[in-house]
């Protein structure tokens, strides 16, 4: 039996609440449930759920059960969700697939049945996400041709398969985060879970809860990444940006292997491997005083140095290939519909400062080019939308740096803002284009442009 993953429950009858979440947790599963839409998909934004059971009949809420599944889907479109009713019947339960849900029982409840649905409902979740992992592991190779790259993997292959931390050292954009991916699926750890938090784009002030999760008088508030982490890899971006006092945290749960929640009196045990990256070099940060040595001890078992695109240059042609034929597929097309100048260009580009950069305009010029299906994507073209980018990406970074002024809602919304007008402007307004463009359902997105007073005609 699967017990891995949180549950949501999300029923108006408290004392369905009560017994559902009583019976799971009897069982080994861990659950939290919440009496209306509301509040549910407020618990849902806030935690990691692997599984929802949500009634379809939801008195006093802004939304019915299946209009909360779509809100819901909106924020995960992965997550089964399990639909029950004390009203259903062979339509209500077809209906409730037609509309994304994984399945549906009608109340009253079986309790061996709905511990027989849940556990196939959190295996399949774990196996899909398992699979989609390895499958862009098996798509996105790491190219190594150049020298630099070939003692990547050689390193790789040494240390992948031990229970060893790793520092993965370079500059932002060399990726060091598809590495530490990597890692975790070539070692015994990879049929757990790989998690990751970033210490660049978090409020300090909220870093403990992040990692650490809540509690207030023995009830959880909030689950931290350590629990959902167990038994798998934590890879720690910028670790270098990571405060002292997270540090002294860090250092005693990697020490004891228990750690506390936040407002939490009793310990909880833990057992993970910990990759970190840096750009700078914590050695230097060791010296000055900022970074703990005793951290840095237990972190840096093993560093691997990833090179840089400058360090690749043998390296580029392959990557320029590869990325191109995974833009081209995306949108239909083949490597045919580009012209042997266009890749040599982008082959050649020394305006770019990092392989997630060249990445990214790769994509950017197929995305903008690709609305004509039988032009090849030549080189005029492509330099014609070069200056575009360059400035649209430095705005970007500016318009990240701004975000990270604001708290986490305010950065959500200017970014959706920003996003939704952008598509809204390239598709003169036309709501099911942008609709079909961004993955979004038009009721969805009406809702979402509603909310924001983002005002445009269909």
């Amino acid at each position: 039996m699967n017990i891995e993953g949180k549950i949501l429950i999300i029923d108006d009858e408290i004392d369905i609440c009560e017994q559902l979440s009583g019976l799971l947790n009897d069982r080994g599963f861990k659950c939290n449930y919440c009496i209306s839409s509301d509040e549910g998909i407020k618990e849902f934004k806030k935690n990691s759920y692997s599984l929802v059971i949500l009634d379809i009949w939801l008195n006093n809420s802004k939304f019915d059960g299946f209009q909360t599944l779509e809100e819901i889907k909106e924020l995960n479109e992965t997550v089964p969700i399990i639909m029950i009713s004390g009203h259903g019947n062979i339509e209500t339960a077809v209906n409730s697939i037609k509309k994304g849900a994984y399945d549906f029982i009608e109340k009253p409840l079986d309790g061996d049945l709905l511990i027989f649905k849940v556990s196939k409902a959190l295996e399949n979740y774990d196996l899909k996400n398992k699979v989609n992992n390895l499958y862009q592991l098996k798509n996105n190779n790491y190219v190594a041709n150049s020298e630099a790259s070939k003692k990547v993997i050689n390193s790789l292959n040494k240390i992948s398969k031990t229970e060893s931390s790793i520092l993965l050292s370079g500059l932002t954009g060399s990726g060091r985060e598809f590495l530490a991916r990597k890692i975790h699926f070539e070692s015994n750890r990879n049929n757990k879970r790989f998690k990751v938090i970033d210490f660049y784009d978090l409020d300090r002030v909220k870093t403990e809860i992040k990692l650490f999760g809540s509690e207030e008088k023995g009830i959880i508030k909030s689950v931290g990444i350590l629990e959902d982490v167990n038994g798998g890899t934590l890879f720690v971006k910028n670790i270098d940006k990571m405060s002292s006092k997270v540090q002294g945290k860090l250092l005693r749960v990697l020490e004891e292997k228990k750690y506390y929640r936040i407002g939490g009196l009793s310990s909880n045990n833990i057992d993970f491997r910990i990759i970190s990256s840096s750009k700078m070099l914590l050695n230097d940060l060791k010296k000055c005083g900022s970074f703990r040595t005793d951290l840095l001890n237990k972190i840096n078992f093993f560093e691997i140095m990833v090179p840089s695109i400058r360090e690749r240059t043998e390296d580029i042609n392959d990557l320029v290939k590869e990325f191109l034929i995974s833009s081209l597929n995306f949108h239909k097309m083949n490597i045919e519909n580009v012209s042997n100048d266009a890749i040599l260009f982008f082959s050649e580009l020394v305006c770019v400062n990092n392989i997630a950069q060249l990445k990214k305009f790769i994509e950017w010029s197929v995305f903008m080019l690709s609305e004509i299906k039988n032009e090849k994507i030549t080189k005029d073209k492509v330099v014609s939308l070069l200056n575009g980018f360059l400035n649209e990406d430095q705005t970007e970074k500016d318009d990240k740096q701004a975000y990270l002024d604001y708290n986490i809602k305010e950065a959500r919304e200017s970014f959706e803002k920003s996003y939704l007008t952008y598509n809204l402007k390239k598709y003169n307004n036309n709501i099911s284009q942008v609709s079909q463009k961004i993955g979004m359902e038009r009721t969805a997105l009406y809702r979402k442009l509603k909310l924001l007073k983002i005002y445009a005609s269909s």
